[in-house]
């Protein structure tokens, strides 16, 4: 619940509200009226708002909250009009099952209304000189302490006008997991100036030991959500965006277009063929990151610069894909996850400055059980089907141009290649589809990796899958195993 009033607050009135008996906390915040601001005395406040927009954006903001924290209710009342010293200009009650949710929830209400709410005040002084301030711009404009980045700043490979570059660039995060958390932090507390966090996935307890970015308050939340609202705490001169959504073969472009650097936190090898080629065709650094239990890689990729990673590839079965996938969900050390994501935070931060010794032309393996670390060189493919052909990708980047890409399929393009395509649907574990409605010709197994190959050896194929990630991998892969006729076709669901 959200109000807009121009009457003083009837605090007790609001407080009779919160009577939820399966409650176990009940918290009240008061924002009352000070008498002084930036070392200015204050005799009084005006409240003006667009009242329209304030309340959507109100309710949006209780709405928001209300999803972050499970069990949650919120009720907030912003005042307008003339306040004298003293009187309560805010008022939030929160009630939640646990006083951490509770705790939680009350900031985050303060904090978004500061930032997000079109509420102007006008601060009147003793001399009689007032003066009008956009909350939200105050909010939004509010720099550190030059402190803040001081010791970074001394730093000669930094100075002021490398700061001056981090505060310009933008970071695409794509995953809010073990890695995408320290990566995010070390990206948003640098000063990168614009800091986007992909994630569909909602925090779950059995990966709070390496998530760090969030607690038990925030377990079943949208992860990506909750990961931009601790960021903005940590620093809010930031600008932190949450998509809540994976990245898919339909978006991953547009993503990450415009990005000065992407870095992939994902946890299996179809997103990030998705990725990487992504950012291959736009040209955008990347950095990725894997573990496996107490060990870890870690590549750069810049166009041009060193193997893609299809040229990690040669010669192998897309046998790989599967095993790759295995640990997903299993066993992981959570310091290792932190050290790879650190790791990933710092050449982005690398990047963007311009500084030698970037880890663009290896691959860097990480031993958290030996504590060993190897570089292995990682030189691009004469034959490589990805980086050999970096003026057809350049193309495909440009809406202009309009080439298609010669792996992802549309319904027009796979018309044009004939009848003599059939068309393969991948099923996941559990799932049974019916193949009319996905419009293939055929289901398999999407582990069932010996009849995929089969298939795509025996004729034309265009693979496709519930969310398109798995079809454009293992389309890709086989592609590097010599099968040239194989595609993988986007559904008109997943393409939308």
């Amino acid at each position: 619940m959200f109000e807009l009033t121009d009457r003083p607050i009837d605090c007790a009135a609001l407080r009779r509200r919160l009577g939820a008996l399966e409650a176990g906390a009940a918290l009240i915040f008061e924002g009352r009226v000070r008498n002084h601001h930036l070392g200015k005395p204050v005799t009084r406040l005006e409240y003006e708002a667009f009242d329209e927009l304030a309340r959507a954006e109100g309710e949006a903001i209780v709405a928001e909250t209300e999803r972050l924290y499970a069990g949650t209710r919120v009720f907030c009342v912003h005042r307008t009009g003339s306040l004298p010293v003293g009187e309560i200009a805010v008022w939030i009650g929160v009630e939640s099952p646990h006083r951490q949710a509770g705790f939680a929830a009350c900031r985050h209400v303060i904090e978004e209304l500061k930032r997000r709410l079109p509420v102007w005040k006008k601060e009147h002084h003793p001399d009689g000189a007032a003066e009008w301030v956009n909350c939200t711009t105050e909010a939004a404009g509010r720099t550190p302490d030059t402190a803040y980045h001081a010791r970074q700043i001394a730093l000669p490979e930094v100075g002021e006008a490398g700061q001056r570059r981090l505060a310009a660039a933008r970071a695409l995060v794509v995953g809010a997991g073990g890695l995408g958390c320290p990566a995010a932090l070390h990206l948003v507390t640098a000063g990168v100036g614009r800091v986007t966090v992909v994630d569909g996935g909602k925090v779950e307890l059995s990966n709070l030991h390496r998530q760090t970015l969030f607690t038990a308050a925030e377990v079943g939340a949208p992860k990506a959500l909750a990961a931009a609202a601790r960021l903005r705490l940590h620093q809010p001169s930031v600008e932190v965006v949450a998509h809540e959504g994976d990245l898919t073969v339909a978006n991953a472009r547009s993503l990450v277009a415009g990005q000065s650097v992407v870095l992939d936190c994902t946890d299996n090898l179809a997103s990030r063929f998705v990725v990487h080629d992504a950012c291959l065709a736009l040209g955008v650094p990347l950095v990725q990151a894997a573990v496996h239990r107490f060990e870890g890689t870690l590549d750069v990729f810049v166009r041009g610069a060193g193997g893609c990673l299809h040229c990690l590839w040669p010669g192998r079965s897309a046998a790989d894909l599967a095993a790759a996938e295995k640990c997903v969900g299993g066993a992981v050390f959570g310091p290792a996850v932190a050290v790879l994501g650190t790791l990933q935070a710092a050449e982005a931060v690398k990047l963007l400055l311009g500084l030698e010794g970037s880890a663009a032309r290896q691959t860097r393996l990480v031993n958290l059980l030996d504590g060993t670390f190897l570089a292995i060189g990682r030189p691009a493919r004469p034959d490589c089907p990805a980086c050999g052909r970096l003026e057809d990708l350049r193309d495909q980047a440009n809406p202009a141009v309009g080439e298609p890409d010669p792996v992802i399929l549309g319904r027009v393009a796979l018309a044009r290649l004939g009848s003599a395509v059939r068309v393969v649907y991948l099923t996941e574990p559990g799932e049974a589809p019916e193949i009319r409605s996905a419009g293939a010709d055929l289901s398999v197994p999407a582990h069932d990796l010996a009849a995929i190959r089969e298939l795509a050896a025996g004729g034309p194929v265009a693979l496709t899958c519930r969310h398109g990630l798995r079809s454009a991998a293992l389309a890709r892969l086989l592609r590097t195993e010599g099968l040239a006729h194989v595609w993988a076709l986007v559904r008109p669901e997943v393409a939308g």
